[in-house]
């Protein structure tokens, strides 16, 4: 990590996730938008790998693109009430 203006933040946000006051993911959204707006960030060709290593460390799940979403149809639920119902229907 070649940005010390990153290691200061990671130090102390890494800190605040620590003490609770600070969600991991919330973390990752900082450091995030900080490497948007850093030119030694964006340059910094082991950045990636280093980002990797510390969401293993907060145990941050990667984060999907929304092309990669699976789009989940909503599970149909069958109750007794409602199998009463379809079996008279089928009787009839």
């Amino acid at each position: 990590m070649q940005c010390e203006r990153l290691k200061t933040l990671l130090r102390e946000w890494y800190q605040e996730v620590r003490s609770f006051t600070l969600s991991p993911v919330k973390m990752m959204e900082l450091v995030d938008r900080h490497i948007k707006h850093c030119p030694i960030c964006q340059k910094d060709p082991d950045l990636p790998l280093e980002l990797d290593q510390l969401r293993e460390i907060i145990r941050v799940p990667h984060t999907v693109s929304t092309s990669q979403e699976s789009v989940t149809e909503e599970p149909v639920y069958l109750y007794e009430e409602d199998m009463s119902a379809e079996e008279e229907e089928e009787e009839i």
